[in-house]
């Protein structure tokens, strides 16, 4: 029976992660709205008032749960005095914690010390390094301005809107890099929403993806104003017949020709000669802002039927948005995401988040493995998990690919990269892992499982996960308080099994 019980608990947990997580969702081409509710929320932002009308755990909940979304997050031993237990859990301060967030993402650091840093601890393929970079970037720095502007030019680029689209043979891995470094730039100057993209649409990057005039043109008119009118594309190709993509040298340049077009084009509601001005069009359009919306809309709001992310869209687009930062800060702090989306996470948000609370050690290799493109490695890699950052032509999918194949190894790096993986020698830089400081809290038995439970779901164990869990530990002779590493240990194993931990939840006021 001692040996197993274990065994049979786990496997028991992961058929309940496939079945939950997989349902409806295949592999990411459904949105899965059949059972979402309507609206109740839109945009309004979260108060102070409705922040202090949740239970103490939801607090912490909520607070990781927009920092789960900008791949960051928030300890239990720092939300909480823990000198009291968890028992009845004491906030260490009384601010509205989720205001603090949104605070912290106004105050600049020093990027350049974290850039030095990771020249230092970490090695990339030679090749890939501009796909791979970008994700110790984001892990390095802390939450900042400079850290908002990252995590925004990394949404960005993953999106049908910006993609480097690397998977694509006239593709070079530095455009990555290029479109990834444009989008940080005129974030940071704060150019308009407008000027992004028309900067993008021209650039060099965008034509290695999108490769003749009328490939080009009628993909910008479909991505950017959701305009499927093929009587158009020969109009605008017209315009563009001198911009061409040629190779040279073994790549591919953009070559603009001098055989301009002198004839008008009635086009886009207006009249366009030249190419550029084609791009300005675009650019310039009424549908631009609603459909850039209604893009990053599909992913923080995947799941909801069609008319509620209608009211959402609607909701941004009367805000009347100049920059992405204005989408994104009121996509993040409103209440309707942050108290009632229900949705499958993206991987950085579990993973990433974690790190945060589990004081995790990335060893030097990681991030050269974790986005490593091609080779055939089993290491549960991004792109394994179909999940691979700034690689596909049309974008990350707006729902998280679940097939069982893309899932398995999702859950593979969760467990066996961060979960059950302890940093064992503290002055290796090849071993990465969960440190020991993470354990290191006065809390013994039930108060200590509770404190694993709250640093990775938010939440206390249950009654019946607390018998189970203490049962194992009993049977496999680790009850003593001086072998909470090896309690850590089953108990991570149990919570990287559940489909609470792959998806964001809704949250409740506290009933007065």
């Amino acid at each position: 029976m001692t040996n197993t019980r274990i065994p049979l608990i786990l496997i028991l947990m992961f058929l309940l992660v496939a079945c939950d997580s997989g349902g409806g969702s295949g592999s990411g081409d459904s949105d899965g709205s059949a059972g979402s509710s309507q609206v109740e929320e839109s945009l309004e932002r979260l108060s102070d008032e409705d922040f202090n009308a949740l239970t103490e755990e939801d607090k912490l909940g909520v607070s990781n749960k927009v920092m789960g979304a900008l791949f960051k997050g928030v300890a239990p031993d720092e939300f909480f005095d823990l000198g009291a237990g968890v028992a009845a859990l004491a906030l260490q301060t009384d601010e509205n914690y989720v205001a603090k967030i949104e605070n912290d993402l106004s105050k600049p650091v020093n990027e350049t010390r974290y850039r030095n840093l990771i020249k230092q601890k970490y090695e990339f393929d030679e090749k890939q390094e501009p796909i791979q970079y970008q994700l110790a970037l984001l892990y390095e720095v802390p939450l900042s301005k400079n850290y908002f502007e990252l995590w925004m030019a990394y949404q960005l680029s993953n999106t049908i809107l910006f993609s480097p689209a690397v998977e694509l043979d006239t593709v070079a891995y530095e455009d990555a890099q290029r479109v990834f470094e444009r989008l940080v730039t005129m974030i940071r100057k704060n150019n308009t929403i407008r000027e992004v993209v028309n900067a993008h649409m021209i650039s060099q990057e965008n034509w290695r993806r999108f490769r003749s005039p009328e490939d080009n043109t009628r993909e910008m008119m479909e991505i950017f104003l959701k305009r499927f009118n093929d009587a158009e594309v020969p109009l605008a190709a017209q315009a563009c017949k001198n911009w061409s993509l040629e190779e040279q040298d073994d790549e591919y340049r953009l070559i603009i020709g001098n055989e301009k077009n002198t004839e008008p084009v009635q086009i886009l509601e207006t009249t366009v000669v030249e190419c550029r001005e084609f791009y300005q069009a675009v650019a310039d359009h009424a549908d631009l802002i609603p459909t850039v919306a209604a893009t990053l809309v599909d992913i923080f709001f995947y799941g909801y039927l069609p008319e509620d992310k209608a009211t959402i869209i609607n909701d941004i687009v009367e805000d009347d948005p100049a920059t992405f930062n204005d989408i994104f800060q009121n996509i993040l702090f409103s209440k309707e995401f942050l108290l009632n989306v229900e949705r499958p996470k993206q991987f950085e948000e579990v993973f990433f988040s974690l790190t945060d609370r589990l004081d995790w050690y990335a060893n030097k290799s990681f991030f050269k493995n974790l986005n490593r493109v091609t080779g055939s490695s089993n290491f549960p890699s991004l792109n394994n998990m179909k999940q691979a950052a700034m690689t596909y032509k049309l974008g990350r999918l707006g729902g998280v690919p679940l097939d069982t194949l893309s899932f398995a190894f999702y859950h593979k790096a969760v467990r066996e990269k961060l979960l059950v993986d302890r940093k064992g020698n503290p002055d290796n830089d090849n071993d990465g892992g969960w440190q020991d400081s993470f354990i290191n809290v006065s809390l013994v038995q039930d108060e200590f499982i509770d404190y694993l439970f709250l640093s990775v779901l938010s939440r206390n164990a249950s009654e019946q996960e607390l018998d189970e869990l203490n049962a194992i530990i009993v049977d496999r002779g680790f009850n003593r308080d001086d072998r909470k590493m090896q309690q850590t240990m089953i108990v991570l194993d149990y919570l990287s099994r559940l489909s609470e931990l792959y998806h964001t939840r809704p949250f409740e006021k506290e009933v007065q």
